[in-house]
């Protein structure tokens, strides 16, 4: 207990998670930082025999913090919950910092028992492997307003792997020298179901139910907050929802479905990443971090995009464009974009129209107009209309393609009649339509 007061001691040190001292100190002052309600009951085997245990209490003072011995009779009713021996800590937090355990919870929460629902979520992601491996168990004790405890013992919050998406490389082990010897990275590269919607065998949503580890309200939620890269130490987290610090690129809900686990597993702090001294995330420009995130982007170069979990037809044309630019590479001059606007000689930038997608292969123009789902009779003059911008331009194109994932009828009876017709320069319009999946790309 004495050396988990000293600064920076690293006496006792017995895992790679006493990188900075025991943690405890900084926990508490977090907690409470008036220093004036917090204690840590303590009881060996050896102390269970004489009848006795140790207690430490606030104010915390640098220059005497020796724990006071007192006699078994005063050992704190929670250690029933626990067993005869073992570590109890208390401490008193404000209601404000209580209720940040909702902070990224849309509205806010205020009830109790929603609070401490959200509590044993947190304390089940942070230690799942760890609870996973049964290398230790963590209980929750509550009692709202003066009632009767209640005692749950935490459960491994765990993602639920989508495997009709296959992400190489998979799921597996490697052992790897991050700079200063060679640590186990355990690995899950792979897609997530929602944890967060339920369904009985009736298709009716199941309703959360306080401590039900099976349904989550903040993790493995298929969302921007719950993807990327989730970083831990021989189970414990270190850190999660990386993405742009690893690949450079913004977040975007059409990743939703990516979660890639890295686990490392080390005898030694020092062959794994450093932590920083306030023990809650890793240090940036650490060469061990640095160089397993090039691991990282070695097996995984780029993620791709889902595009079912988008809305935004500009995701769509997105892939369409590096679809494009990758199969017609060997043509050239090959022009592939999105911004290419027409009606830009009448004078007025107001007067501009944007092309969704504007090819021009060897000179060769092909133009494309689209919708996500289901095309209109209006999408067909929309790609007339650029149709006869690129004319007013003096530029021929060779065929418009009007693309969704479905078309109408008589989205195709409009499109066989606007082919009889001819444009401005005498030249009849080429129009036809395709499906994204004609594209390879499926939504």
């Amino acid at each position: 207990m004495d050396q988990a007061f000293t600064l920076g001691s690293r006496e006792c040190a017995e895992s790679t998670y006493n990188e900075h001292g025991f943690g405890m100190k900084h926990a508490l002052a977090s907690a409470n930082p008036a220093n004036n309600h917090w204690s840590i009951y303590t009881r060996t085997e050896d102390d269970l025999k004489k009848h006795q245990f140790r207690k430490i209490s606030h104010p915390y003072k640098i220059s005497d913090f020796t724990g006071e011995i007192l006699s078994e009779e005063h050992w704190p009713k929670e250690g029933a919950f626990f067993g005869q021996t073992g570590t109890i800590i208390k401490f008193k937090c404000s209601r404000d910092m209580f209720n940040s355990l909702s902070r990224g919870i849309k509205g806010g929460v205020t009830n109790f028992r929603t609070l401490c629902d959200l509590l044993y979520e947190d304390l089940g992601f942070v230690y799942s492997h760890v609870l996973y491996k049964q290398l230790a168990t963590i209980q929750l004790v509550i009692a709202e307003d003066g009632g009767k405890e209640e005692k749950y013992q935490v459960e491994p919050i765990l993602p639920k792997w989508d495997n009709d998406i296959e992400i190489e490389p998979g799921e597996g082990s490697q052992d790897y020298d991050l700079g200063n010897g060679r640590v186990k990275i355990n690995y899950h590269f792979g897609a997530i179901k929602d944890s967060g919607e339920h369904y009985d065998g009736d298709g009716n949503k199941i309703t959360r139910t306080p401590f039900h580890n099976d349904v989550t309200r903040k993790y493995y939620r298929r969302n921007m907050a719950s993807s990327g890269v989730e970083l831990r130490f021989n189970g414990r987290l270190m850190c999660s929802n990386l993405f742009k610090e690893i690949w450079g690129i913004e977040k975007h809900n059409a990743y939703n479905y990516l979660l890639v686990v890295i686990n490392l597993e080390a005898d030694n702090v020092k062959f794994l990443p450093e932590t920083r001294t306030s023990k809650n995330g890793l240090k940036e420009g650490d060469e061990k971090l640095e160089k397993l995130y090039e691991w990282i982007k070695k097996n995984l170069t780029e993620p791709r995009k889902n595009l079912k979990e988008t809305e935004r037809e500009t995701d769509l044309f997105e892939e369409l464009e590096r679809i494009k630019k990758s199969q017609l590479a060997d043509y050239q001059p090959l022009i592939v974009e999105r911004e290419k606007f027409v009606f830009g000689s009448t004078g007025s930038d107001n007067d501009r129209e944007r092309i969704d997608l504007y090819l021009s292969r060897q000179g060769e123009v092909i133009i494309y107009e689209g919708k996500k789902e289901k095309t209109s009779a209006k999408d067909v003059y929309q790609l007339r209309m650029y149709w006869d911008g690129l004319v007013y331009e003096k530029i021929h194109p060779r065929k418009g393609i009007i693309i969704a994932k479905e078309h109408s009828s008589g989205v195709k009876n409009l499109i066989k009649v606007i082919n009889e017709m001819k444009d401005q320069s005498g030249r009849n319009y080429n129009f036809e339509c395709k499906t994204w999946e004609d594209e390879n790309i499926y939504i």
